[in-house]
């Protein structure tokens, strides 16, 4: 038979103080610091609503990072919080007991919460803060300049019952306190919602931007004033949906929408990572937008877009393309294109190079040989997806033995060879099953890959590939 430990003085001087809230409230101010993060956790998860307004008013750290506590979303409680931050709001001198400084929303794993509280690691913000805080007559403005509130946002179609409350509470305070969303996510938003997002939570805190779209080149052009306050901004992700079919159509003024948006890349100093997924953009478009890159670029991904013979010899020849530790052309049609601009730009970022993700770019056999002297410098790789790529039993043998040197490899994807389909295109299982394994012991005669696979085209019909990996799993049609 078990036997069942019992609670501790400091849990059931908590269950005791849950169940009375005007008693909770009224310790609150003698309340040692080491118990207020356990007691806020329960009262929090318990939805006691009273007791956590009272605690986010005598919080007595810098910092309250609520984003872990947030599993699941209840307005109540959150109506809770901010109301607690309105009695510091509302407060004409500094607080006896309440440290509070920064509110985080953001859903992101913070270190406070388990350490021990008490000592200057409890703080769980940059900035320390004397124990003891006289009381002290201050402007009001000033006790409003210290609070922050900090928040990362997912705007998808609509806002949610979450983010209207927040950004309806938010703007009437817009005045009293520093708003700051380090992360933003916008999902087809109008570009007048967008305005209004950016009107409360300030475009200078951003770090972290993407935005899906389906605006027109016009429309894009007036969001790029907003994109131009981004200084902080290292990471950018513009997904556009065409409604109108894929490319650029002409229409009058078009060049100079196009060429303002562009511009406003010269704003972006701190740009580090940037993600074009659908943008289909003219030589003289590309080349005056990797002209305007003003940092060295650590990601650069264009997907799902086309590319001119101009592209590629742009990209071998931006300064700011010569530390890739990421480079994603997923999607982009390469069959017609020359490689060896692309080999030139391999071979510039081949000790920096650590994903490379060609998936979907239909490069033959011929193309794929001027690659590969540039591919075996890329000693730093740890991933590379070729999938839907039309390479031959040879070529892919090449290919594997010219990794040899690439011992960080993690994960490695290949396509399965032509060989595997018949006249009309379908898999022949019995080929698929017989040369996949040589082309793993091929690899495994120069080094051993700690992740690889082999896949076919993707099914028309189920939409699923078959995969070759420890084993061959075919698509649902084939089973």
């Amino acid at each position: 038979m078990s036997i069942r430990t019992p609670p501790t003085l400091e849990e059931l001087a908590r269950n005791v103080l849950l169940r009375n809230e005007t008693l909770a409230i009224s310790a609150l101010e003698d309340l040692p610091m080491m118990l207020f993060p356990a007691l806020f956790k329960e009262a929090f998860s318990g939805r006691h609503t009273k007791i956590v307004k009272a605690m986010v008013a005598a919080w007595p750290f810098p910092c309250l990072p609520l984003g872990t506590l947030m599993n699941t979303f209840n307005l109540e409680i959150f109506q809770a919080v901010l109301d607690g931050l309105d009695v510091l709001l509302t407060q004409q001198v500094c607080p006896k007991r309440g440290k509070l400084q920064v509110l985080d929303f953001r859903q992101v794993h913070h270190e406070f919460w388990s350490i021990q509280v008490g000592t200057k690691d409890g703080d769980c913000s940059a900035e320390t803060v004397s124990e003891k805080q006289v009381v002290q007559v201050l402007p009001r403005d000033e006790l409003r300049r210290q609070l922050k509130v900090i928040a990362d946002l997912y705007f998808r179609f609509h806002l949610d019952e979450e983010e209207t409350y927040l950004l309806h509470w938010a703007q009437q305070r817009k005045d009293s306190l520093q708003l700051c969303c380090v992360n933003m996510k916008i999902v087809l938003l109008s570009l007048d919602n967008v305005r209004m997002v950016l009107t409360v939570f300030k475009p200078e805190h951003m770090e972290v931007l993407e935005l899906t779209i389906d605006w027109s080149w016009c429309t894009l052009a007036r969001f790029s004033s907003c994109l131009t306050q981004m200084r902080h901004l290292h990471t950018l992700s513009l997904v556009w949906i065409h409604k109108n079919g894929f490319g650029i159509l002409y229409i009058p003024g078009l060049e100079k929408f196009i060429q303002k948006f562009i511009a406003q890349f010269s704003r972006l100093s701190s740009l580090q990572h940037l993600y074009l997924n659908g943008f289909c953009f003219l030589s003289d478009h590309m080349k005056l937008l990797l002209r305007n890159l003003k940092a060295t670029l650590e990601t650069f991904s264009v997907t799902h877009s086309h590319f001119l013979q101009p592209h590629l010899q742009h990209f071998s020849q931006c300064q700011r393309l010569h530390q890739l530790k990421h480079l994603d052309m997923s999607g982009v049609p390469m069959s017609h294109l020359f490689m060896m601009p692309l080999r030139v730009l391999l071979e510039n970022v081949s000790d920096t190079l650590e994903t490379l993700q060609l998936q979907g770019c239909e490069i033959k056999d011929s193309q794929l040989n001027i690659l590969l002297p540039a591919l075996s410098q890329c000693s730093q790789l740890t991933k590379v997806n070729f999938y839907t790529n039309d390479f031959s039993m040879n070529i892919l043998s090449d290919l594997l033995l010219h990794t040899a040197n690439m011992s960080k490899m993690t994960m490695e994807q290949y396509p399965a060879p032509l060989e595997c389909y018949d006249e009309l295109g379908y898999v022949s299982i019995e080929r698929f099953v017989q040369l996949c394994p040589l082309l793993i012991d091929t690899l495994r005669a120069i080094r051993q890959p700690k992740m690889i696979s082999f896949a076919t085209d993707v099914c028309s019909r189920c939409f699923k590939r078959c995969v070759y990996d420890q084993e061959p799993r075919l698509c649902p049609c084939l089973q």
